[in-house]
């Protein structure tokens, strides 16, 4: 498994514990068709972020494919 497959399934898992899980697949698909906006959004966030915890998870969703990844992976939890 990927590094950033690892991490996308950690996210996925601390989301669903949080019993976020309706939450986040709502959101997931309302952002679904602006991928590349979230994804800038969020690279616009990195630098507000570096050095915590929440810095590797802003990397991953810097990328368009992983929202859709995330998605599936929320969806099959």
């Amino acid at each position: 498994m990927e590094p950033s497959n690892s991490h996308l399934t950690q996210l996925a898992t601390a989301i669903t514990r949080a019993g976020w899980r309706p939450t986040a697949l709502l959101m997931l698909d309302l952002l679904g068709p602006l991928d590349v906006i979230s994804s800038q959004a969020v690279l616009f966030t990195r630098p507000l972020l570096r050095g915590t915890s929440l810095d590797t998870y802003a990397h991953l969703l810097s990328e368009p494919a992983n929202w859709h990844a995330l998605r599936q992976l929320l969806e099959v939890q």
